[in-house]
């Protein structure tokens, strides 16, 4: 598996969409460049690592268009279907794809969360002395990450087609921002905040309102339920 692995990751550096998706990535770094170079008060890196990490679910639609490629094209290009003729067992290949899909996402995310935070640090200071919740912090990040990439695997497994996967990303992104804004509002629909995207929108209030116990069980609950669910699925798959 590990011979899996390696061919598919270097597959993977390979690969033009994946190369875009890094720019895109990358490109936070003009942006948050030109706010804090024209802003009256600029944040720091440690503020905007708390915003840039608040806003991970936003970061998600890279996500989609990553597992849309890098997933959906395996079922449209008949991949899967020769790996198997090959001899690798389903298991192996849909844990491969998990392994290096989540891989790829966590390089995307941190240089979506690195490059913010390089230059918000090196404009405005860090604003903060190093201390074990940084590193819990970052950690959490990744956690959130993972769980976003298997909901994200899930859907693409499901769905199978790159467009549709893509399309119905974005919707369940707003649906589960719009039913965060209306619980708020409102305090309709409570069980929201067990919800992995609610639990990783408050990773901005890390010392305040942030409950690091929630967030692990939800983000632990949410990995293993969606991919167990998802690797399942592929089991069953028609694969051409």
């Amino acid at each position: 598996m590990i011979n899996l692995i390696k061919a598919e990751w270097f597959k993977l550096l390979k690969s033009f969409p994946f190369r875009i998706l890094c720019l895109c990535n990358a490109a936070s770094l003009i942006t948050t460049a030109a706010l804090n170079f024209l802003g009256s008060k600029g944040s720091t890196g440690y503020e905007t690592l708390l915003i840039s990490l608040g806003y991970l679910l936003h970061h998600s639609i890279i996500g989609y268009i990553f597992a849309a490629f890098f997933l959906c094209d395996e079922f449209s290009g008949r991949t899967f279907g020769m790996s198997l003729s090959c001899g690798v067992s389903r298991r192996k290949i849909f844990n491969t794809k998990v392994f290096t899909f989540l891989a790829g996402l966590l390089f995307l995310f941190l240089i979506y969360t690195g490059a913010v935070m390089f230059v918000a640090t090196i404009l405005n200071g860090f604003g903060k002395g190093f201390s074990i919740d940084i590193i819990l912090l970052l950690l959490c990040g990744i956690l959130g990450e993972i769980a976003m990439g298997s909901v994200m695997i899930l859907v693409a497994t499901i769905v199978k087609k790159a467009v549709i996967t893509v399309g119905l990303g974005i919707g369940i992104t707003y649906c589960l921002l719009l039913g965060k804004t209306h619980y708020l509002q409102t305090g309709i629909f409570p069980y929201i905040k067990y919800t992995y995207s609610f639990q990783i929108e408050q990773l901005m209030f890390w010392g305040e309102n942030f409950s690091l116990g929630t967030f692990l069980a939800v983000m632990f609950l949410t990995v293993v339920i969606v991919l167990i669910t998802a690797g399942f699925i592929f089991e069953r798959a028609e694969l051409k």
